[in-house]
């Protein structure tokens, strides 16, 4: 009897800390499995580190998980647009699914747009087509770029200064 309930509790033990080794990101984020870099979200790397106090095995395990899933790094990559020496900001047009329309903006602080462009995406448009933005002599302060699409969804990212 006590042989028994040895083994449950020695198998009930070994299904607990298999099942929590495999990490708090890929069950908590699933959405996020398959990225294959980015930023590392610290609460989970936190989560995984954690998992080492338990045991060696349970750490090292939730973060080859982790890593090798994709599910420890946040999701949105974010790039950095500078402006290039002559002033010009450069940059393909994104492939897209379906036809439509995107407009590209430098924007300064004050809503003020100093440059524009307008792209056709989708089947049968150039998928190497280049967007060359540069802002209006005499527009000052920090730029943002503006994209929005033919929905009317906009997107916008910070433009740092010249490289």
């Amino acid at each position: 009897m006590t042989n028994r309930i040895l083994r449950t509790v020695a198998a009930g033990t070994m299904l607990t800390v298999g099942t929590t080794s495999i990490s708090c990101g890929y069950f908590l984020h699933p959405e996020r499995r398959g990225t294959q870099a980015g930023t590392i979200d610290s609460a989970t790397m936190v989560m995984d580190l954690l998992w080492l106090l338990a045991g060696i095995i349970p750490g090292v395990v939730a973060l080859i998980v982790d890593f090798s899933s994709g599910a420890i790094y946040v999701s949105g990559r974010r790039a950095e647009l500078h402006l290039d020496r002559d002033g010009h900001l450069a940059f393909q047009v994104p492939n897209a699914s379906r036809p439509g329309r995107i407009e590209f903006r430098l924007v300064t602080a004050t809503h003020e747009v100093v440059a524009r462009r307008t792209a056709l995406v989708g089947s049968g448009q150039s998928a190497s087509e280049t967007i060359d933005l540069a802002p209006a002599p005499g527009s000052a302060g920090p730029l943002t770029l503006e994209i929005e699409t033919d929905r009317g969804q906009i997107a916008r990212g910070a433009v740092g200064p010249q490289l």
